[in-house]
């Protein structure tokens, strides 16, 4: 199944701190449609709960205000310490967890869907995923999730949230890095550099993406055509082609966006549905990142 098959992850797939009385939702990720992972900002009040095995592992990240937070785990001793901001948990889709803080700690949560580990374990180390779960961990420090981290809390504020195949990738990086840092398998086979598509599934794939471009690209849709993993394709793209499968289908968009506006009176917030974006502001925000331009200046300025 492709993430463009998947239901969107809703909050209650998750234990449901967005929906407690006195949380505060700052930023919410179902408001933009993401699949593959779920994400929440949030101010959360006092807490003390047990928190049930819903199948996905979950990552807290802390932004701001130390709060004293103690978690145990089914099976295992507590652990209780002063949580900083960039500080960070890790609780297994499995595990039972009692949590227990009286702070307002501002936190990013995020639950990436099981499927996407799995497929990703199942491909890093050819094994049961059962084999590959995900480790507890409370309160650490970890460089490279942070900056996943830090990426999804911008994307929910900035207009990337809109970007569905960016947020794939995420999960899919996120996925990765989790089964070869914090799994039961954490001495990771080494993946090899990708030897790169080859050049008909390149052809295949461009093809693929112009006639689908308005509509919702997935990284698993794109890598079911040409029948490689999504893991491969985004990395063996890049390889080939020197920008990733998100990168591509971005710019792909802006220049059919662009030749719209330039040939076209079609109205911003249609030439944005037609070139694959989800908004007129989704498409301005990018256009402004990436032609330095609003649309309707482009446009203005194309038609002299």
């Amino acid at each position: 199944m492709s993430a463009a098959d998947l239901p969107i992850f809703t909050v209650r797939e998750t234990h449901g701190r967005a929906l407690r009385p006195g949380n505060r939702v700052i930023a919410h990720s179902p408001e933009a449609g993401w699949r593959s992972l779920y994400a929440a900002v949030l101010e959360e009040a006092p807490f003390h709960a047990t928190e049930s095995a819903i199948r996905h592992p979950s990552l807290i990240y802390h932004l701001t205000r130390p709060t004293e937070v103690t978690r145990k785990l089914a099976g295992a001793r507590p652990e209780k310490t002063l949580i900083g901001p960039r500080r960070i948990c890790l609780t297994p889709g499995n595990a039972v967890a009692q949590w227990r803080h009286n702070g307002h700690p501002e936190i990013l949560q995020i639950y990436l869907r099981q499927s996407i580990f799995e497929s990703v374990c199942g491909e890093m180390y050819g094994c049961d995923p059962a084999a590959a779960e995900m480790t507890p961990r409370f309160a650490i420090a970890d460089p490279l999730l942070e900056q996943l981290a830090v990426a999804i809390h911008a994307a929910l504020g900035d207009g990337t949230a809109e970007d569905g195949l960016y947020i794939d990738t995420l999960a899919q990086m996120i996925a990765v890095h989790l089964a070869r840092f914090h799994s039961a398998r954490s001495r990771p086979l080494r993946l090899a550099a990708p030897d790169g598509i080859a050049g008909w599934r390149v052809r295949r794939l461009a093809a693929y993406i112009e006639e689908h471009l308005e509509g919702d690209l997935s990284l698993e849709a794109m890598a079911a055509e040409v029948e490689v993993s999504p893991l491969y394709l985004a990395r063996a793209f890049k390889t080939a082609t020197g920008r990733s499968p998100h990168q591509y289908v971005l710019a792909r968009r802006l220049e059919r966006a662009k030749e719209l506006l330039r040939n076209t009176d079609t109205p911003i917030v249609e030439v944005a549905l037609a070139a694959g974006f989800s908004s007129q502001s989704h498409l301005s925000n990018w256009f402004v990142r990436l032609v330095g331009l609003s649309p309707a200046v482009y446009r203005r300025q194309g038609t002299r």
